[in-house]
Formats: C-alpha cells, sequence, structure tokens
C-alpha cells in the first residue's frame, strides 16, 4: 500500500504494547513510514518488543522514553527524530488516561483532576508546539488528535477531569487546525468510543457492565484499535488532503442518539 511511504511519524503513548498507540504504530510502518513510538520509561520493555516486532518485517522503528507532561522531553523527542530522520510528518497525540476508577465528584481531588487534564489536555498542546516549527519549514505535516466521544457528549460517572480534558481537546484540535491550516499543517481529531483496549479492560472485561453499555451502542459491539488506526491512517496520508479540523467520531453511533 504505502499510503506513508517516506514519511517519518511520532506516535505517543503506544506503551502498552496492545492499545491504540501500538496498532496505530504497526499499521503506518506496514504503510511505509518511520514510526517513532513513544511511551514513559517504565514501559520500555513493551515499546522494545513493539519495535522490534516491526522491524522484524522489514519495516522502519525506533522508540523514545517520553513523559508527555514535560515540554522539555518533548523538545528533546522532536529533536532527536529531526536529527536522525531529517524531518517529521506526522503526529499522533495518543496518549492518555482515564483518571481514577471511581468518577464520582465526591471522591475526585484537585491533584486527579490536574494529572488527567496534564496527561489529556496539556500534552497535546505541548505536542503541537515542539513539532509544528519543523513540519512549517518542511511546508506540510499532518497531526491527529486521539480525543474521545466524551469530548462530544457527557456521560454519567466519568472523572470530571477526564470529561474536561476531552470536550477541551475538541476545541484545541479546532484552533489548531484554523492556525496552522495556511502554514500547510493539517490538525484533526478522532473522537473513539468504546474500543477494546487495555484501558478499557474494565468495562469490557465485565459482562454485565458490557451488557449494559453495547444496549448503547447501536452497531451493537466494542470497536477495536484497528479501527482506530485505519482512522489515523487516513487523516495522516495524503488522501485527507483537504481535511482540517475534522472529528472523526469512530463509535458505532454511540453519539448519534
Amino acid at each position: 500500500m504505502n499510503r506513508l511511504a517516506g514519511k517519518v511519524a511520532i506516535v505517543t503513548g503506544a506503551g502498552s504494547g496492545t492499545g491504540m498507540g501500538a496498532v496505530i504504530a504497526r499499521v503506518f510502518a506496514a504503510e511505509g513510514a518511520t514510526v517513532v513510538v513513544t511511551a514513559n520509561a517504565n514501559r520500555q520493555d513493551n515499546m522494545d518488543t513493539l519495535v522490534r516486532e516491526i522491524t522484524d518485517l522489514g519495516q522502519s522503528a525506533s522508540s523514545a522514553v517520553l513523559d508527555v507532561t514535560r515540554q522539555d522531553q518533548w523538545a528533546s523527542v522532536v529533536a532527536d527524530t529531526v536529527q536522525r530522520h531529517g524531518r517529521i510528518d506526522i503526529l499522533i497525540n495518543n496518549a492518555g488516561t482515564p483518571g481514577p476508577r471511581d468518577g464520582s465528584w465526591d471522591k475526585a481531588t484537585a491533584e486527579d483532576f490536574h494529572h488527567v487534564i496534564d496527561v489529556n489536555l496539556n500534552s497535546q498542546f505541548y505536542g503541537i508546539k515542539a513539532v509544528t516549527p519543523h513540519m512549517e519549514r518542511q511546508g506540510n505535516g499532518a497531526i491527529v488528535n486521539i480525543s474521545s466521544a466524551a469530548g462530544i457528549i457527557v456521560f454519567p460517572d466519568v472523572p470530571p477531569g477526564y470529561s474536561a480534558s476531552k470536550g477541551a481537546s475538541r476545541h484545541l484540535t479546532k484552533a489548531a487546525a484554523v492556525d496552522f491550516a495556511r502554514r500547510g499543517i493539517r490538525v484533526n481529531g478522532i473522537y473513539p468510543g468504546l474500543i477494546e483496549t487495555p484501558m478499557a479492560a474494565h468495562f469490557t472485561e465485565n459482562p454485565e457492565m458490557l451488557a449494559g453499555l453495547l444496549k448503547g451502542i447501536p452497531i451493537g459491539r466494542v470497536g477495536t484499535s484497528e479501527e482506530i488506526a485505519k482512522a489515523a491512517l487516513f487523516l495522516a496520508s495524503d488522501d485527507a488532503s483537504y481535511v482540517i479540523g475534522a472529528e472523526l467520531v469512530v463509535d458505532g453511533g454511540l453519539t448519534s442518539i
């Protein structure tokens, strides 16, 4: 296919090995991209395994430790990527956290709230700030912010920091899309519904809870990371050359009810 041949992509939040970030990395590498996968230092073993899986297929990948809440680490990872590969074409802002499992306002703390905002929202701002100067010099680039259906509609019993971060991510994406469009940089967002990932295991591995959730999803099933990866592939590729500020909702109809 080679829809991303010659392109260099950074994918954050790829440390689980099986979640959306890892699957996006595999799909992008299979489409010809040179992929830099990132995660926190405690996920290095998983990143090493992912990189090995990709390179064993004759594709190009490397890893970098990145705490997405630290601007200095963003600057270092991006500078190293440009030094090694000469360019950066794609940023997938995928890193995220759901926050505390108990989503009640009564138990929410300021510390929890700010941590979720830092990981889910501020990190996307830091990433955009880090890569856009290089993309602008190249004359092109694509940024995809992974948000959530919770950024479009409100769900009960969701940690307030999560709801706030995903709603703000939606508008951050729009603002960046408008401001960077004339600089040759496309910014778009993906809004997943219930996806079978390690982060969602609390829901998907509980039969009773899952059955209740599926009643609210018209397609009647959980989504897959592969389906999110294919959406990201489209937005990152030249096939989406006229797509700016899009809200690509991949939720089985959840937000349409």
